[in-house]
Formats: structure tokens, sequence, C-alpha cells
């Protein structure tokens, strides 16, 4: 017999799914309201169920409508965020393409190279910091071409040529001081100021990324070979070098992030103008590279066609949102959640959260999907 592997629905699909369900639930759940205040956020303790003839919900025959039309109303409503996450990944591919920050690691590995005690930890906190800044995950991957052997040169097993850029990234991403593809969007949809929080999720960072080196240094201690007389110099898939190019291009960046900590620090900006600045990054980045206006184009295209997905899960995911907010089921909902973590201690009913979120990650792999697939239950959850 042959067993079939198990495959997870894609996401558009799940979202399709849940949409439905609202729908069902809508027919099926009392509905309620709580007061909100002059914020939006809920009034702790307002909470009432609204009697059938009160009751505004769409008819069973209009159900299927609602449904169908349910997806497209989110993407309306959730534009600003869609229109920022397609400027960012736009503007990063164009980082990228100008080989900034390959160069910059590059760099540490060649300068590193015979000292593997401080190449490692400084690789990977290189990695960590462009997970925490700009997402960076699946950017690792050409890396690993360069890093299996520059492993093998220093004496150290190919598992801990890919785990530098991988583990490093990832727990950079754990971490995300400032993140917009899962901080931003998660603080757009919750309603907090932008970057607020970073203090402690700096701590969290620092706290990560060390586990992490400490983990890869640990297991580059089990894994030591016989150091290869091939070094990663000659590679042909070894990194560009740092010329003054894509030194400027990263100081554009650091200058960029800057003004954005400025300007949501002491003009209060959001979403739009926020995303301004990234687009500035992007062209600032494009002219110091020298990259020809088409090359520039193709690059921010490319970036933002990447986080098209993204931004479709988070509209499709608005719209779930939007037609539980018509059946008046998501407060109902949220008074029974509330009601439940009430009973247990605070320490366990956010660490319930916690694992509800972390097991999400095996349905919903994107970070920005996930953070406008239940921010708008999580984040008037613990307001409760």
């Amino acid at each position: 017999m042959t067993v079939r592997p198990l495959r997870v629905p894609h996401v558009f699909t799940l979202i399709l799914g849940l949409t439905v369900i609202v729908a069902v639930a809508g027919t099926l759940i009392p509905a309620g309201s709580y007061q909100r205040g002059d914020d939006g956020r809920i009034v702790p303790g307002s909470f009432r169920y609204v009697a059938p003839d009160e009751a505004s919900r769409p008819g069973l025959s209009a159900l299927p409508f609602a449904v169908l039309e349910a997806p497209l109303r989110g993407l309306v409503d959730a534009s600003p965020i869609v229109a920022f996450l397609l400027v960012v990944g736009g503007t990063f591919r164009v980082i990228e393409r100008s080989g900034a920050f390959p160069a910059l690691v590059g760099l540490a590995a060649r300068h590193l190279q015979t000292r593997g005690v401080l190449l490692l930890p400084t690789a990977m906190v290189l990695f960590s910091i462009g997970g925490a800044v700009f997402g960076m995950s699946e950017e690792v991957i050409p890396f690993v071409i360069l890093f299996v052997p520059l492993a093998r040169a220093l004496g150290y097993g190919p598992v801990v040529g890919v785990a530098v850029p991988l583990v490093g990234a990832g727990m950079g991403f754990a971490g995300a001081m400032l993140n917009p593809f899962t901080v931003g969007v998660a603080e757009a949809i919750a309603g907090l100021p932008p970057i607020s929080g970073w203090p402690l999720r700096t701590v969290c960072w620092v706290v990560l990324t060390t586990l992490g080196i400490a983990y890869v240094m640990h297991r580059a201690r089990h894994e030591r070979v016989e150091p290869s007389v091939d070094a990663t110099g000659s590679d042909p898939g070894a990194p560009p070098t740092l010329t003054s190019r894509r030194i400027a291009v990263l100081g554009a960046l650091a200058l960029g992030i800057g003004v954005m900590v400025w300007g949501i620090g002491s003009r209060d900006w959001y979403v739009l103008e926020i995303g301004a600045v990234f687009l500035g990054i992007g062209l600032a980045a494009a002219v110091l590279a020298g990259l020809p206006a088409t090359a520039t184009a193709e690059a921010f295209g490319a970036g933002a066609r990447d986080l098209l997905t993204a931004g479709i899960v988070i509209g499709m995911a608005r719209g779930i949102v939007l037609l539980a907010g018509d059946l008046q089921v998501l407060d109902t909902t949220l008074h029974a959640a509330a009601s439940l973590l009430a009973t247990m201690p605070a320490t366990l009913s956010i660490n319930a959260m916690f694992v509800f979120q972390s097991l999400l990650n095996l349905l919903v792999p994107s970070g920005s999907g996930q953070a406008a697939l239940t921010m708008p239950v999580m984040a008037p959850l613990s307001d409760l």
C-alpha cells in the first residue's frame, strides 16, 4: 500500500475555508458586542448579547454572496497595509540586487576565515540582523554555497555551514525588532504605534541570537572534520566585494531606518509615511549602486511580486474579520475565549496564546499572513 505524504492545504484554501466556517457560525452563535473606546479598543466587562430583533445579520440567502464578497472587501480595507508590504518588498529586492548585504557578509568571512571561533558567531549575528530588520529567510539559501565549503576549510562539518545562515536568520526573524513584514503588519492591524515594544523585542532578539550561536558552536565542536585546503576565495559562488558603492547603499539603509524611527517618534508617522521612506531608500540604493533604471524597475517588481501572495492573504484575512463583524460573532467568540482564559493564571493564559500562534506556523508559514489572520483576535483578547 502506498502511503501518500501529508500535504497542508494552500493558505488561500485555508482562509476561504475559514470564511465559510465564519459564515456558518453566524447562523449558530448568538450575536454579541463589546463597547469600544474612542481608540477602537474593547472596554473590558462591557460585553452584552444582542437580541435577535436587534441583530443586523445578513439573511441566509445573502450568506453565499457575503462569503464571495468578503475577500474583496478585505483587500480594499487593508489596501494601505498591502501597499506598504509591496513597496518594502520591492525596496529590499533593489538592495539585494546591489549586492550590499552579501558583500558585507563576505567581507566578514574573508577577514575571519582563519579564526573560525570568531567567524561563526560574527556571521550569525549579521544574518540575525538581516532576519530582525527585513525578514531575511529564504534569502539565506545562496549563502549555503559559501558557508559549506568555508566550514569545511575551517575543519567543521557541512551541517555547521548550513546552520550558520539558516539558524542565524531564523533567530533574527523570531526576535524581529524592526521587521516590517511581521511586526509592522501586526502593529498596524492591532492599532499600535509602529515599532512599539522594540525594547522587549530587542531583549528577545539578543537572547534568541545568543542561544542560536551557542547551539551552532556546540554542534561545531562535535562536527569536526579534516580541514579542507579548498578556500572560498576562488569559489565561483563567492559573494561580491564590499565596494564604496555598496557601502553607500548600506549607509542609505541605515540613514533611512533612522529617519523612520525619528518620524514615528516625533511626527506620528504611520504605514503610508513609513512606506514612503522605504521607497526613498530603494531609489537611493539604486542610484548609489549605479543600477540602470530598467534593472531597478525589474528588481522592484520582482520583490513586490514575491510578496503579492502575502498581500492577498492579508486582504482575505481582513475579509474574515469584516464578515465576522457583520454577523456579530467576533465579539461573542472573544467573550467566550476571554472567559476561558480568565480561569487560568495570567502567565498560563499568555503562554496558551503563544503556543497557539506557534502551532499556526505549520499551516500559515507567512509571517505577515499570520499577523493578518490572528491579530484581529489576539489584540482584543490581550486587552480582555
